[in-house]
């Protein structure tokens, strides 16, 4: 099938297979869809995600960062949780690295967040 003619089933098939389905078009039952459990305060893609809220909540699979192909992916970065750890290790007193506490003073100047 080099050459597809307009109108057929191979034509439109072909004019899909970019388009990615959002939950609303999916044919597939809510029964049979493949979710995760999102934690973004967890989550070292959440700065690039558009599914993150502050709870956790269920997500298709299809739609979480961690699941997409690696060439789809945004580059992992230092979790929330982690900066948090971080923030609150510093407010105690203990000692963090220079690294640590140069990213400490540009994204939680005022402590964690929780």
């Amino acid at each position: 099938m080099a050459n597809s003619i307009p109108g057929t089933t191979q034509a439109r098939l072909s004019s899909f297979l970019g388009d990615r389905l959002s939950p609303s078009r999916s044919t597939v039952r809510a029964l049979h869809r493949e979710v995760t459990v999102c934690y973004a305060y967890m989550c070292t893609y959440a700065y690039a995600c558009d599914q993150k809220s502050e709870r956790q909540s269920k997500v298709l699979l299809r739609r979480c960062m961690r699941y997409m192909p690696q060439e789809m992916r945004a580059t992992p970065a230092v979790s929330d949780m982690a900066l948090d750890l971080l923030a609150t290790r510093r407010e105690a007193g203990d000692r963090v690295s220079t690294e640590a506490g140069l990213l400490l003073d540009r994204v939680r100047p005022k402590g964690p967040l929780r």
